[in-house]
């Protein structure tokens, strides 16, 4: 076997270390950098031997230097959840992927016909962009059922922290994942899955070494683990077939007319009711596979921005083109991108904010592609906020309503409310959990206007006796108690599952970090 020592370095930080959005700075000790075998050797069970290795190499060093360590990969989180003060094990280059065998499958995965032929076994540091157009190609023609808007995050990074995609009808992004190789500590793995969702024969397991645990409670603690239980290092996720969508922004009516947040926009939003609106009807009676309005608190009435899109059959011969044009606004970008490319040329006018977005980067012509195509990787400009709320559908208009008041109070704010769907997640920490979560991202500059908008989320909730989570991986004001509220029973078992697969104290302590103690889930 080659040296593999190379594929470890160790960089010290004089610096702090920046997010990918500039919006977080941490005190690091440095980064371990671990790099794919220089060999380049197929993907399996020894070139992950030799990468897990790799890991717990540095995971034994930082423990024996007695500082924290946390896995990164993109850095794309706007909250300080991947931050330390110790080491950051840098997973990014570990970019792995290949289909699961039939021979491979154990005879009780519940799965159907098609779900056997679509399991993926992907490593950590497969960023979501390069997901899409390996599995989208015509040698394995699968797409992902749904995803963040804008895929520069790493797999574990995304699903870890809870990113919720938004297609109507569908779990969360973390939700598809039904296998997870986790490295809990220097020493020990564990292979997880759900009791009640039987997934591979025991052999790959064995190859890498690790435990075998089915164990529902344990899995949904770890699928959304924050970072605390360890290193994931490699997944498993159900893919579907291929699959093209239509998709078409709107932003007026038939008359020309602005859509605003009258009272037919505000029934669809709540019942998702299109034939209650004429602008939205479709003229086949299709519903969407994806509903996001956008509306522009800082208008009056608030404006709305639709975006539908309608799933198609693969054409064939169809080839996607990834590169996504720089001056428009479509379905594949989210509003970080839009607001980051504003910074470089808007400063002031708050109250128009949405407004030239809309005019320089709004565009209305329908478009087809596939899911990575509409939800491609573009990088957005640096220096934008982004906090999320979310709530039982049944409380979506209170909740809009709000956020509006909040923002009529110490605005005029520069952000927009980008409104989205998700089913019920088992993850204990999930967003995702009610029947129908509705989910605002509220996506704008970053400013002290804007933070202090963050700030009177929660509090403004708790008055109105809302339920609600908000994203981990965001700008958020969760406090023990807060966290406590929103997740009751499934955040002690979540506690209980990092304790059973993290016994030694030193182990919990070696992933713990400022962002987990000041949440009060430390334990």
């Amino acid at each position: 076997m080659p040296n593999d020592d190379a594929m470890l370095d160790w960089i010290p930080q004089a610096v702090p270390w920046k997010n990918f959005h500039e919006t977080l700075t941490a005190p690091i000790k440095g980064v371990y950098n671990v790099w794919y075998p220089a060999d380049l050797p197929r993907y399996g069970a020894d070139t992950i031997n030799r990468c897990t290795h790799q890991i717990q190499r540095a995971l034994t060093e930082a423990k024996v230097s007695g500082i924290t360590a946390r896995a990164v990969g993109r850095g794309w989180s706007l909250s300080d959840v991947p931050a330390t003060n110790g080491a950051l094990i840098d997973v990014s280059r570990l970019s792995g992927m290949k289909p699961i065998r039939q021979n491979q499958l154990d005879p009780a995965y519940p799965g159907d016909a098609d779900a056997r032929e679509g399991l993926w076994l992907i490593q950590a540091g497969a960023y979501i962009s390069e997901i899409n157009r390996m599995i989208e190609s015509d040698r394995f023609e699968r797409s992902l059922p749904t995803s963040g808007a804008a895929n520069g995050q790493t797999i574990v990074g995304a699903t870890a922290t809870g990113t919720h995609g938004s297609a109507l009808g569908v779990s969360a992004l973390h939700d598809q994942i039904v296998a997870i190789h986790l490295l809990a500590g220097d020493s020990n793995q564990f292979w997880l899955e759900r009791a009640s969702y039987p997934v591979l024969k025991p052999s790959l397991a064995a190859a890498l070494g690790a435990a075998v645990i089915r164990d529902d409670a344990l899995f949904n603690a770890v699928v959304v683990g924050l970072g605390a239980f360890g290193i994931i290092h490699n997944v498993i996720i159900e893919t579907r077939p291929r699959f093209l969508l239509e998709s078409v922004n709107i932003d007026s009516d038939g008359t020309g007319a602005k859509l605003t947040l009258d009272a037919a926009m505000r029934n669809v939003i709540e019942t998702l009711d299109f034939d209650g609106h004429p602008a939205l009807q479709s003229a086949t009676g299709l519903q969407p596979y994806f509903f996001q309005p956008i509306i522009d608190p800082n208008s009056n009435p608030p404006e709305v921005l639709v975006t539908l899109m309608y799933e198609k059959p693969w054409t064939t011969g169809y080839q996607p083109d990834y590169n996504m044009a720089a001056s428009k606004f479509g379905p594949g970008f989210d509003f970080l991108s839009v607001i980051g490319q504003l910074l470089d040329i808007y400063q002031d006018g708050v109250p128009l904010f949405a407004q030239i977005a809309i005019a320089a980067l709004f565009d209305t012509n329908s478009r087809t592609g596939s899911w990575g195509e509409m939800f491609g990787y573009k990088t957005p400009r640096t220096k934008v906020a982004s906090g999320t709320v979310a709530v039982p559908l049944n409380r979506a208009l209170e909740t809009l309503d709000q956020l509006i008041g909040i923002n009529n109070a110490i605005g005029p704010t520069p952000v927009v409310f980008g409104c989205r769907y998700v089913k019920k997640s088992p993850a204990l920490l999930a967003m995702n959990r009610f029947d129908t979560t509705f989910v605002v991202s509220i996506d704008g500059i970053f400013n002290n206007t804007t933070l202090q908008f963050f700030d009177q989320i929660p509090q403004k909730m708790e008055q109105a006796g809302i339920p609600f989570t908000q994203h981990w991986g965001k700008t958020n004001g969760y406090t023990p108690a807060r966290v406590q509220n929103a997740y009751g029973a499934d955040l002690t078992a979540w506690t209980d599952a990092r304790h059973q697969l993290l016994p030694d104290p030193g182990d919990r302590a070696l992933f713990t970090n400022d962002y987990m103690i000041q949440r009060g889930i430390d334990a």
